[in-house]
């Protein structure tokens, strides 16, 4: 198979904006990415990529028809007009792809290095996308995390994620809310006793937010909305977007995320006191979305064609809810240091090299504390002295005030809380 390349006639930075990756710079920046690039033209039956390729760039698809080839014999078609191309066709390293030329192709290669200077830069949406690139087209072969994760991919692509409270929590919350006809203050504290009306507050303010500029918090969101509008998104997640499942199995798991969500939003948030951070709240929210990539894979698994079992749900959980969750929060323009930290704070081994303890040390011993407290197995925490921000805390030891005070404490906050949603 050939595997000759000339370059392209022309280089139109407007180009640049239709890929995923890309799509937010700025026109400087664009013109940028635009010189360094190689702008290739191929002949049908060419090879654009390699098996095991090293090479430290990625491929865009401009024009024309790919076909991806995994080492498995799993084959795609992807098209320059499909969703998939907006994307690098493969930008693992090495990659798990050959990439030939069905139709003659345009295409841009781009160096890895200068794309992983863009902020905006989701590595997680490449590892899913290109992970599930040439997925069997009938689901039925798929397992329960593939078919998943695709779609939670393939709808944010559209806009169109479905992101679903647990019913008992939204109701409770959305009648108080809807009880707080100009109380802004009122609106955003009672919207963080749910996590996901919390997500979507912010992201609806993001939308509405000036160019350039991120919202931080739940309380900037409900200011920058008004209550109006947080009174009617309130409404609108009850009734469109909450579900209390029959099957018991996802009937936990809505309520096993709610609980920890709570529960690591409230140590963190005291944690950041003790600590005198300037902004306790900011480790709050950071505790209360930690685990969003949980809680879109639960709502995912609400739809799924068959029930599915505990041990499936755990997997696809410990499996991609990193991943999924930092999809999430890149799609959704959440603040961007926020989101970096609340990623991060999904490794319980994550160490940043500095002395100081930052955010994502407060929700890693946050998170520590509460699934200890609750006996929670499904994703337990390596030996406490193996993990850095524990270290950084002085919370490694058996005899800490993380085995005692911190415990007791995220004890009854949860019960506190589900006290005031009258949620038994």
């Amino acid at each position: 198979m050939s595997s000759a390349t000339e370059p392209a006639d022309t280089q139109p930075v407007e180009e640049l904006r239709r890929f995923m990756t890309l799509a937010d710079l700025s026109y400087d920046k664009l013109l940028e990415i635009a010189e360094q690039a190689q702008w290739l033209k191929a002949k049908k039956r060419s090879q654009l990529m390699d098996l095991g390729d090293t090479e430290a760039s990625s491929l865009f698809l401009l024009r024309g028809n790919v076909l991806m080839e995994a080492a498995d014999g799993r084959q795609r078609v992807i098209k320059h007009t499909d969703t998939a191309a907006r994307s690098p066709l493969s930008r693992l390293r090495p990659s798990r792809y050959r990439v030939s030329a069905l139709t003659p192709v345009q295409y841009i290669k781009i160096s890895n290095a200068l794309l992983d200077e863009l902020a905006d830069l989701d590595d997680s949406s490449e590892m899913i996308s290109s992970h599930y690139l040439v997925d069997e087209t009938s689901e039925g072969n798929a397992d329960f995390s593939t078919q998943v994760v695709a779609h939670i991919y393939e709808d944010l692509q559209k806009h169109v994620l479905l992101m679903l409270s647990w019913h008992p929590v939204a109701l409770s919350v959305s009648r108080q809310i809807l009880a707080q006809p100009k109380d802004i203050y009122a609106i955003a504290r009672w919207a963080m006793l749910d996590p996901v009306l919390s997500l979507k507050f912010m992201k609806a303010a993001q939308f509405q937010h000036r160019p350039g500029g991120a919202v931080p918090s739940v309380a900037s969101a409900t200011s920058q909305m008004g209550s109006q509008k947080s009174r009617k998104l309130a409404f609108m997640n009850v009734f469109r977007e909450s579900r209390d499942p029959r099957a018991l199995v996802l009937q936990e798991a809505f309520r096993n995320a709610w609980e920890r969500s709570i529960s690591v939003a409230a140590v963190a948030k005291r944690l950041a006191r003790e600590l005198g951070k300037e902004d306790p709240g900011e480790a709050e929210l950071a505790g209360l979305l930690h685990n969003v990539g949980e809680t879109a894979i639960i709502s995912y698994a609400y739809s799924f064609y068959r029930e599915i079992s505990l041990q499936e749900l755990h997997s696809c959980t410990l499996m991609f809810g990193k991943e999924t969750g930092r999809m999430v929060l890149s799609h959704w323009n959440i603040f961007h240091s926020l989101a970096q930290n609340i990623c991060d704070a999904t490794e319980w081994l994550h160490d940043h090299g500095s002395k100081e303890p930052d955010l994502s040390d407060i929700v890693i011993a946050a998170r520590a504390c509460v699934q200890i407290s609750r006996k929670d197995e499904g994703n337990p925490p390596p030996p406490l002295p193996q993990i850095p921000a524990l270290k950084r805390l002085g919370l490694d030891t058996p005899n800490s005030i993380l085995a005692t005070e911190l415990r007791t404490f995220a004890d009854d906050h949860l019960e506190e809380v589900k006290q005031k949603l009258g949620i038994e």
